[in-house]
């Protein structure tokens, strides 16, 4: 297609809505950045071109007055929910891996010295990785859009030391932004400790990375801006606990729009996952662990995931209510669409990528 811009004709507009269902039948169900999609109530089209004049504005914003949906355009994605009262953004992120540390970290030398690298060694104490340069980047941009929620969405650290939890928190703390915050498998993680995932995070997250909670439950969190419910659920042992699908359940009920957030994305069945995708993922098995030697961890279980974790999964795809589900741990960017809603995984952040979430009212 050239870069033609439309005008006004019925001519025209024909031809761009025969493009578009000649383009839907063509792209699968996982984009890339910069792709449109646009989500209705029915049917469900995908927009996947590189030329974004092509749709005009006209024509962009005539499919969210009439039906309300969703926009994902540069990176950036547009909410558009009937009866929203004021427009407002939020900012997600996920994989800053950052690191530095000090002399509490000396014992710890061994668990941390693949992740940290320099930044562990004793002659360079309280000098940091760099990567929080991203991290401060991200909260600026949050605070030029004025963000009424920063997303952390897990990995923001290399491992729970007291060194790299202390910065981290007085980063956020003196951004002066609301930020909500869970762990990804690498937050809580000292490589070559012993003990079985479920212990491990429960030891960490209850002692050396409490802070960065704030008071809210490490496993699951709700914050609800402008009648839009922010859910935060912990996934990085990649398996769910009944507490946690029980918590979902009842934040479902009540019958709000729900951004889900997860360090983990979940597997969709014919969306071409490989194993990061590894919530629910059918062949999440220690037959298919090819990372627990080198991260010196127990592997996943022979038989794969708990009747719990699969019924979580289902309940995402399935729920109306559910209109997102924001990830990272891939380090790679990704747009799945399914059953009116988006599965959004995040770039790393230490590569200076984010999400920023924008919803606006419409009739």
């Amino acid at each position: 297609m050239n870069k033609k811009l439309l005008s006004n004709s019925w001519e025209e507009y024909l031809i761009v809505l025969l493009w578009i269902v000649f383009i839907g039948m063509l792209t699968q169900n996982t984009a890339v950045a910069g792709t449109i999609v646009y989500i209705q109530k029915k049917p469900l089209l995908a927009i996947n071109i590189t030329n974004k004049s092509i749709i005009s504005d006209s024509l962009r914003k005539l499919k969210a007055e009439e039906f309300g949906g969703i926009t994902v355009k540069d990176g950036d994605v547009y909410y558009y929910i009937k009866g929203l009262n004021k427009s407002f953004n939020v900012l997600f992120l996920a994989d800053t891996h950052f690191t530095v540390e000090d002399e509490r970290g000396r014992d710890f030398y061994n668990y941390t010295k693949r992740m940290g690298g320099a930044a562990v060694e004793p002659e360079n104490y309280g000098i940091s990785n760099k990567r929080e340069k991203a991290l401060i980047a991200s909260l600026d941009r949050a605070k030029e859009a004025g963000s009424e929620l920063v997303i952390l969405g897990g990995d923001v650290l290399n491992f729970p030391s007291l060194a790299s939890v202390d910065s981290l928190k007085s980063l956020l703390d003196t951004s002066g932004l609301n930020w909500t915050y869970i762990a990804g498998n690498h937050d809580w993680h000292y490589e070559g400790e012993t003990g079985d995932s479920y212990s491990l995070r429960e030891k960490w997250v209850h002692s050396n990375l409490e802070p960065l909670y704030q008071g809210a439950n490490p496993m699951y969190n709700s914050q609800i801006i402008h009648s839009i419910n922010f859910v935060t659920i912990d996934n990085s042992i990649f398996e769910i606990t009944n507490e946690q699908i029980a918590f979902l359940q009842n934040q479902i009920k009540k019958g709000l729009p729900i951004i889900l957030s997860m360090h983990i994305p979940i597997y969709l069945e014919g969306h071409n996952h490989n194993i990061d995708y590894g919530c629910g993922h059918p062949n999440w098995n220690n037959g298919n662990d090819s990372y627990y030697k080198i991260e010196r961890r127990e592997p996943w279980p022979e038989d794969g995931f708990t009747e719990t974790t699969y019924q979580f999964r289902d309940l995402i795809i399935n729920s109306s209510e559910i209109i997102g589900v924001f990830a990272g741990h891939t380090h790679k960017e990704a747009v799945d669409y399914f059953n009116n809603k988006i599965q959004y995984v995040s770039a790393a952040n230490y590569n200076n990528n984010d999400i920023l979430i924008h919803f606006l009212p419409v009739d």
